[in-house]
């Protein structure tokens, strides 16, 4: 029978929490699935502030999946802020676009990854799996 999850995967990444950083909600609902198959604890936040204060409040986050474009600031703007207080949590960006500019930015704010979208299942897991092993 075919896993949608190898145990090797599932096994080092189960029982972590993600915060998902992203506002659209058919981009949530892909990515609260996987989680879900993977056996990963997920919180959610809709816009960069919330992402601030729940980071700032929540010691069990594990790693950050951040999406750039965001209603209130960037996710960029986020990254840093957050990067004030907590230096070592993994956050992986989440980003449309494929420039150099925009990934020196990201990297520059203080991300310790990212992804374009769209991305696929395994791609998305093997980054978690690489932050959280």
């Amino acid at each position: 029978m075919y896993k949608l999850v190898p145990d090797s995967v599932q096994m080092s990444i189960q029982n972590r929490k993600i915060l998902i950083v992203e506002d659209d909600e058919m981009n949530f609902i892909y990515l609260s699935q996987i989680f879900k198959i993977a056996k990963i604890t997920i919180v959610r936040a809709k816009t960069g502030y919330e992402a601030i204060d729940i980071t700032m409040h929540d010691p069990e986050i594990d790693l950050i999946l951040m999406d750039i474009q965001l209603p209130d600031i960037s996710g960029i703007e986020v990254t840093e802020k957050i990067r004030n207080f907590n230096r070592h949590l993994p956050i992986i960006a989440q980003t449309a676009t494929k420039s150099d500019h925009e990934r020196d930015a990201i990297l520059n704010a203080g991300c310790t990854d990212f992804l374009v979208k769209p991305f696929k299942m395994d791609e998305l897991l093997a980054k978690i799996r690489e932050y959280l092993s």
